[in-house]
């Protein structure tokens, strides 16, 4: 009467532990693993989610070498398009957006049997578009470029069609890295846009974005914004219209009035700066430090005082003084040609 009943209970026992194992894998993998026998091949595909017009190359990987000797066939849209021993590379180049690819390949070998594989492709575009938060003069028609240590965003703007109809953007999840390094922060269901602060000691910056439309990668979309060296440029300003920004003053002028007022006007520096008052100005008269009223809002004053002529040399160098963005420095030079005589002079007001 024993023996019934321990059989009873390791049955029961086998049974628990196949029905918690299926809570986590699915049949096919759960039969995978209970045979411990690997899948013979797998596939590299690049790129996984292709553009329209792009070449794809899918390379088969077989565990040990059978794939040398093994007979592989490939097929796009259901035509034989590459056929013979060892065949394990195929290329090919994806349609118009959107437009459906259907790649089959069929391994005969004589250790592993008959092994077949089915790919779909359809190419998507994912456009990024990216906006440095720095500074520019009023009317600037030209892009603030990004300098490095400042704020940058970037949008993606998708376009993924499947089965003929356009995606949402709120629809597809955005994966986001900087410079390899995954952003969880950021990325999820519709978040098309990316803000960070760049490295100061950074030339560049790589910004990507992985796409996908449930567990299905459907785009891909990388840029590099490279870092430039803010500048600043004097303009000049006049008493009744104000600062002159459509040109600005070249190396040399010729002081024709008793009276000049220069404006220096930053470019590319962190907007963030600028509001906190990092950004500080310092001007210099044949190179002696000059100042005036507005010398600290980038504004001086030049005044020509007795007779004569001579010239004088201006300059102005402006420095970021923000911990993280001090590498944002930049300096102009104007020489000035005055007067008829030699007693003439020009200070700063």
């Amino acid at each position: 009467m024993q023996k019934p009943r321990k059989i009873i209970f390791v049955l029961g026992l086998f049974a628990l532990f196949a029905a918690g194992s299926s809570l986590f894998i699915s049949a096919p993998l759960a039969r995978a693993q209970l045979s411990a026998v690997p899948d013979p091949v797998q596939y590299l595909i690049a790129p996984e989610a292709p553009e329209p017009g792009q070449q794809v190359t899918i390379v088969a990987q077989g565990v040990g070498g059978f794939l040398g000797g093994a007979n592989i066939t490939w097929t796009q849209n259901g035509k034989v398009a590459l056929s013979g021993i060892g065949e394990t590379n195929f290329s090919f180049i994806t349609g118009s957006l959107g437009s459906k690819t259907s790649v089959g390949v069929r391994i005969v070998s004589p250790s592993q049997g008959t092994i077949t594989h089915d790919f779909i492709f359809l190419p998507s575009l994912v456009n990024l578009i990216w906006e440095a938060d720095t500074t520019a003069p009023p009317l600037y028609r030209g892009k603030s470029l990004y300098s490095a240590g400042s704020n940058v965003k970037v949008v993606s703007f998708p376009a993924v069609i499947v089965n003929g109809a356009r995606i949402a953007t709120n629809s597809l999840s955005m994966q986001w890295s900087l410079n390899d390094v995954p952003m969880p922060n950021q990325s999820g269901l519709g978040r098309n846009i990316f803000s960070f602060a760049g490295d100061q000691l950074q030339p560049q910056e790589t910004v990507a974005v992985d796409m996908y439309y449930g567990a299905n990668k459907v785009g891909h979309g990388e840029i590099t914004i490279s870092a430039v060296q803010p500048l600043v440029l004097l303009y000049y300003k006049d008493p009744l219209r104000g600062v002159l920004y459509d040109s600005a003053l070249p190396s040399a002028i010729s002081l024709s009035a008793k009276e000049l007022t220069i404006q220096a006007a930053p470019y590319f520096f962190a907007n963030s700066s600028l509001k906190s008052g990092a950004l500080v100005y310092s001007w210099t008269l044949n190179g002696e430090d000059a100042c005036g009223p507005d010398s600290a809002k980038g504004i001086l004053t030049l005044r020509q005082t007795g007779v004569g002529q001579g010239a004088a040399a201006v300059g102005v160098t402006l420095q970021n003084n923000d911990s993280d963005k001090f590498v944002q420095a930049a300096s102009a030079a104007l020489q000035l040609i005055f007067g008829q005589l030699s007693s003439g002079s020009l200070f700063g007001l």
